[in-house]
C-alpha cells in the first residue's frame, strides 16, 4: 500500500521541524504502533492470516509509507490487494498493488538495523520502522490464538464421541461466562 503511513516526523507541517517539538520520541513510536495495530488486525480480520508486516521509513517518494502485508494464503492477499484499492484510510484513498517481493528480509536494508546505512532516508532499500519488542509479544500472541483456535475446530474428529464432548464443553463454558457476568452485574462493574 503506497505512501499510506505518514510519520509525524516526514510530515512538511513546518520546514524546521518545529512541529514536533510537542512530541517525544516515545509519543511518535506510541502513534506509529497504533497505526500498525489498526492495520494489522484489520486486514487479518478480513483478509486472512498475516505472516508479516513491514512499514518503510524511507524518505524517497517510491517508498515513503509504504505497508507492505504478506500473507500466508495468495488467494488472501490477491483479494486484500483488490478489495483495499476502493477504500480510504485516514481522509485519503489507499493504492494497494501486489508485490513480487517474497522474503522481506531480502527487500531490508541491513545496513540500517546496524543504524549505519550511508544513504540515509534515500536508500532504496527498505528501512523498516521498527515496533516494540512488548508489541511484536502482543501482535503473536493475538494471532496465534486466533488461528489455533481455528485450526483446532478443524482438525476435531467428526466422531458421537467428540461431538457430545465439544457440546458438554461449550454449555460449561457459557455457564461460567453467564455466572462471571451475573457476579459483575452485582458487583456494578462491566
Amino acid at each position: 500500500m503506497q505512501n499510506m503511513y505518514v510519520s509525524q516526523q516526514n510530515s512538511a507541517k513546518s520546514a524546521d521541524g518545529s512541529h514536533l517539538a510537542n512530541m517525544s520520541d516515545h509519543e511518535i513510536q506510541e502513534q506509529f504502533e497504533y497505526f500498525f495495530e489498526d492495520v494489522f488486525f484489520e486486514c487479518e480480520e478480513k483478509y486472512g492470516e498475516i505472516e508479516e508486516m513491514c512499514v518503510c521509513d524511507n524518505q524517497c517518494d517510491h517508498l515513503r509509507g509504504n505497508v507492505y502485508i504478506k500473507f500466508r494464503r495468495e488467494e488472501d492477499a490477491v483479494k486484500a490487494a483488490e478489495d483495499l484499492n476502493n477504500r480510504w484510510y485516514m481522509f485519503r484513498p489507499i493504492y494497494c498493488d501486489l508485490c513480487p517481493v517474497a522474503d522481506f528480509r531480502e527487500a531490508s536494508c541491513r545496513q540500517f538495523e546496524m543504524g549505519q546505512c550511508g544513504k540515509g532516508g534515500f536508500c532504496n532499500f527498505w528501512h523498516v520502522k521498527p515496533i516494540s519488542h512488548h508489541f511484536k509479544n502482543v501482535l503473536a500472541r493475538s494471532s496465534r490464538s486466533r488461528y489455533k483456535h481455528r485450526s483446532r475446530s478443524r482438525s476435531r474428529s467428526r466422531d458421537k464421541h467428540s461431538e457430545k464432548h465439544a457440546d458438554s464443553k461449550h454449555r460449561r463454558r457459557s455457564r461460567s461466562r453467564s455466572r462471571d457476568r451475573d457476579r459483575r452485574d452485582r458487583r456494578g462493574r462491566y
